[in-house]
């Protein structure tokens, strides 16, 4: 029994001292093929830059982006909807 337990303890401490002492070995990468992972993507054009921003509004040295938007108005013979008319305060003479 003790013979068995000293050899399987010298067969472990074997192929521990054995793992140790072998080199890792470092895989060698082959040459990188463009569009590979993990390489650059070329650049066939170069960048391209606007030459300006259009700009809105008045004074822009051009015609308008859009043209102008009619905004909406209540019809003048309807109140607004959630407003109350004012009444008129009459004034009275001498302030």
């Amino acid at each position: 029994m003790k013979c068995i337990i000293l050899t399987a303890i010298a067969l472990a401490a074997l192929s521990i001292s054995c793992a140790q002492a072998q080199q890792p070995t470092i895989p060698v990468n082959p040459p990188s093929i463009p569009g590979s992972p993990g390489t650059a993507t070329p650049m066939p054009y170069p960048p391209v830059t606007p030459n300006g921003v259009p700009k809105a509004g008045p004074g822009s040295g051009g015609p308008p982006l859009l043209p102008p938007i009619e905004m909406p108005k209540p019809p003048k013979d309807q109140p607004i909807p959630g407003m109350e008319p004012k009444p008129v305060k009459a004034k009275s003479p001498g302030g």
